[in-house]
């Protein structure tokens, strides 16, 4: 069902588009098709069909951008059509400052599978781990303010809408109720980000005054049986991220402390919580191939309201690929384990362009731990995957 939202968003397009023959205009879209069969303990098979329709508008300084995703997903047993605005705005662009208004997303940050310091968009959970990162974000309605001299920049950020990562109906077997605050002022989230140049460093400071997009759901039961209850909860953070060139090597640094303050709900008291992130990582190129390695930790100062620990873990990654046949060919394993748990996500990709606009691309991914580990509770979406996309 196409929501109100979804309705003004495709009549926006469709007015730019009338007017496209006064400027410059660019349409494209994309179509993407997927089938998996599970694997180890996955639990059922897969698909997802969706199609994105994009386009570019530019007049002198004025610029607007437009994409719509169309989806259908079928994942774990659970079906979903949905239409979501991917990017809706409206650029202004003086001298050397720049106003965008409308839906956007962020990234920030320079970590390349978790999030440290880029957490202002939530994500599509139904569909996470088959996506590339900037895929898988939800956009944010937003006004973006941009600034820039030389090597230094200054981006303010501000939106009315409570990001909330979008879940699965049901996880680790249980039904999910997620209570959403109002899209209201009081909720807004405001974030700033200073970019500068020092000592061959790229770096950037961030201050984020938003949200928790991922609930915190606990078991509650009631009349109706027992399901996981959870809330997006406030939070306050400051942090950086840099990364340094090293001849073909390169070093990155990315930090986060966050007071997160959980509100009252099903029977839990209110609680506030800090954390310190800290993330290091270091990509080698040399010929055809590339290896990366990531390292984060998190240290939890207060303890969980539930089971009165604090939980302090670490994540540990590394990617090789490899590219032949002039970069159309081209592999990639990747593995990622937390441990806290000792959860793990290991990932083989193969993809093959079979011309600019023709990718091929064949995918396994394992998902092993308990259910309350961070990847032991996506066991169920373990599966090899076959895709086809098409970009024009």
């Amino acid at each position: 069902m196409i929501g109100p939202r979804s309705r003004c968003a495709a009549l926006l397009l469709a007015a730019a588009g009338a007017s496209a023959h006064a400027a410059d205009a660019n349409w494209g879209w994309k179509a993407t098709a997927l089938v998996g069969a599970p694997v180890g303990a996955g639990e059922a098979q897969s698909a997802r069909m969706s199609f994105e329709p994009s386009l570019k508008w530019q007049h002198e300084t004025v610029e607007v951008r437009g994409g719509i995703r169309l989806r259908w997903l079928d994942q774990q047993r659970e079906r979903r059509t949905d239409v979501d605005v991917r990017e809706l705005s409206a650029a202004w662009r003086g001298a050397d400052t720049t106003l965008t208004l409308g839906a956007q997303q962020l990234n920030w940050g320079r970590m390349d599978i978790l999030r440290v310091t880029d957490i202002v968009n939530p994500v599509d959970q139904k569909d996470l781990f088959y996506e590339e990162l900037p895929e898988a974000k939800l956009a944010l309605w937003m006004a973006n303010w941009e600034w820039h001299s030389g090597a230094r920049s200054v981006q303010l950020i501000a939106t009315p809408q409570v990001p909330v990562d979008r879940l699965p109906a049901r996880v680790a077997g249980l039904p999910v109720h997620v209570a959403r605050p109002s899209n209201s002022l009081g909720n807004s989230t405001l974030a700033v980000r200073y970019a500068f140049d020092a000592a061959g460093w790229n770096a950037d400071l961030v201050a984020i005054r938003g949200w928790q997009s991922m609930p915190s759901l606990r078991p509650f039961a009631d009349g109706a049986g027992l399901r996981l209850e959870g809330a997006p909860a406030r939070q306050s953070s400051v942090g950086f991220s840099a990364d340094k060139p090293l001849g073909s090597t390169v070093l990155r640094l990315e930090g986060l402390y966050a007071r997160t303050r959980h509100e009252e709900a099903a029977g839990v008291r209110p609680t506030s919580q800090r954390a310190l992130t800290f993330g290091s990582g270091l990509d080698i190129r040399t010929g055809p191939w590339f290896v990366a390695g990531q390292v984060i930790a998190t240290r939890n100062f207060d303890p969980d309201s539930a089971s009165g620990e604090s939980k302090n873990q670490a994540f540990v990654s590394a990617i090789v690929q490899r590219k032949w046949l002039q970069d159309r060919l081209s592999g990639r394993a990747l593995h990622i384990r937390e441990t806290a748990h000792g959860s793990a996500w290991t990932s083989l990709q193969a993809s093959y362009e079979l011309s600019p606009n023709q990718l091929l691309r064949v995918q396994g991914d394992w998902f092993t731990g308990k259910n309350e580990a961070a990847f032991g509770v996506f066991r169920g979406r373990s599966r090899i995957a076959a895709s086809v996309r098409l970009q024009f």
